[in-house]
């Protein structure tokens, strides 16, 4: 029987408008491919296939090999989606193709913010630079009154970055301000709970991922005494077994997960740790994870679809990031983030 559907991957770099640093390392670009799913009619739609180097647990010398072999064998792979679940960016690369596939118009979900222009309120975010880098961002954000600002933290001396969030609590109280932090597992198990009790005394709404992955009891341990809300994020990177994730969530009872589809499972497992987040009674939000405009047109309609998205800021902001993006479907104004009319 001939083949109805057609697949087509091409790698394509996208350039930082200027080098984008954490804890971990420095990026100048942002290697992803582009997939293109086509019938016999001509009829086509897009995805991204972004996987990180040194964070995606897929992402290694068969990389490519597996990505070909899905492309080679997509109408397999449409009807048997949960066999990429531990392929996270190869899954999510080809639930938004389908998507862009089913529809033409680029509108994927029926939601408030798709139909009637409903915002999504979106955290203001802080890149690593070197520490005048970083106050000028700070000052630069500050001046657009956000509601919520998020600083990625740990690689430059403690005392200093303490006094640069010091004097954004000082000019804005925490009913005016939401102050994020994400470490990256950039504290050591040693100072760790020290260092957040430093940090709590400016009114940290929460911590994300403050020591490294992998260390459970050490991190159950600390998400019990800090007295700043921790949050999880490389933690479910890899973890693709349902019962896996639960007994996770359960033993070490976050008060927030960071929910990345390019990393924790595609749409389909972002869903599975939604579930069980909300049955365990964890909190969480959707972060973009350096995607292009095609992801992140794709991760934002899919989080319309949950009220809480509506109320509670997400990281949905990176798509300016880029001197060579794809054509956008969004507007960001005031760090609320819109499907364009």
């Amino acid at each position: 029987m001939a083949k109805k559907y057609s697949c087509e991957v091409k790698p394509y770099r996208l350039e930082f408008k200027e080098p984008a640093i954490t804890s971990r390392d420095t990026m100048l670009h942002r290697d992803i491919w582009t997939m293109r799913i086509a019938d016999n009619f001509g009829r086509d739609g897009f995805g991204e296939v972004a996987p990180i180097a040194g964070l995606s647990k897929e992402f290694d010398s068969n990389f490519e090999d597996k990505l070909n072999e899905v492309a080679s064998n997509i109408e397999h792979y449409l009807q048997n989606k949960p066999e990429l679940i531990a392929y996270p960016s190869i899954l999510f690369g080809l639930e938004s193709a389908w998507l862009s596939y089913k529809h033409r118009n680029f509108v994927f979900f029926d939601t408030p913010f798709t139909t009637s222009h409903a915002p999504i309120p979106i955290n203001a975010l802080v890149w690593m630079g070197n520490l005048e880098q970083m106050k000028q961002r700070v000052k630069e954000i500050l001046a657009k009154s956000p509601t919520c600002i998020k600083l990625k933290i740990g690689s430059h001396d403690f005392n200093q970055e303490l006094e640069l969030i010091q004097s954004i609590r000082s000019q804005f109280p925490s009913e005016k301000l939401e102050i994020r932090l994400d470490a990256n597992g950039a504290f050591s198990v040693s100072d760790a709970l020290d260092k957040i009790k430093i940090l709590s005394e400016l009114e940290i709404h929460s911590i994300e991922q403050p020591i490294r992955a992998g260390q459970l009891e050490e991190m159950e341990s600390l998400i019990q005494e800090s007295p700043i809300p921790v949050a999880l994020d490389e933690e479910l990177i890899g973890i693709s077994d349902y019962k896996q994730k639960f007994n996770l969530i359960e033993r070490l009872k976050p008060h927030y997960i960071v929910i990345k589809p390019s990393l924790h499972g595609g749409l389909l497992g972002a869903e599975e740790w939604i579930f069980i987040a909300n049955t365990l009674k964890s909190k969480w939000w959707v972060t973009s994870a350096l995607e292009s405009n095609i992801g992140l047109n794709v991760i934002a309609q899919w989080c319309s679809r949950y009220d809480t998205c509506y109320h509670f800021p997400q990281g949905l902001g990176t798509g300016d990031l880029y001197i060579n993006n794809f054509p956008t479907y969004l507007d960001v104004e005031n760090y609320e983030l819109r499907l364009k009319s």
